[in-house]
């Protein structure tokens, strides 16, 4: 009988330790929540709008450290060859024909790609 209490105990434990607790981490979950209204963009600055957006999406992992799929996104020059190509848009825009970025398959904010293609279509300046 005291043996059966304690296999009792002891999975009650190992239950309640490996499904009792759970963390999801709020900034990985809601990271592309896109926002009901964020203005009307009309304008797209690399300093304003286009690195703060590269910073929040996609430097953790296009980096001069860390370049997932071959792709570094430090620094203006290395932005300007995937502005170049059409890859900087057409992945964060989910065009046909490019990676989807980010890959969980949800967009980054409206706002934010209308903001970069302006900014490619005034000629991406490094303003």
């Amino acid at each position: 009988m005291m043996m059966n209490k304690a296999i009792f105990c002891a999975l009650l434990l190992v239950s309640l330790t490996l499904g009792g607790c759970y963390y999801d981490n709020e900034e990985e979950l809601y990271q592309f929540v896109q926002s009901a209204d964020c203005g009307t963009v009309t304008e797209g600055t690399y300093q304003a709008q286009v690195l703060p957006s590269l910073e929040s999406y996609c430097l953790r992992c296009h980096n001069n450290l860390r370049q997932d799929g071959n792709v570094n996104l430090e620094g203006y020059a290395n932005v300007l060859t995937y502005v170049n190509d059409g890859s900087l848009l057409g992945s964060t825009n989910h065009d046909p024909g490019f990676s989807i970025m980010p890959p969980s398959g949800l967009k980054i904010p409206s706002c934010e790609i209308e903001a970069m293609r302006l900014w490619i279509d005034s000629g991406a300046p490094n303003n």
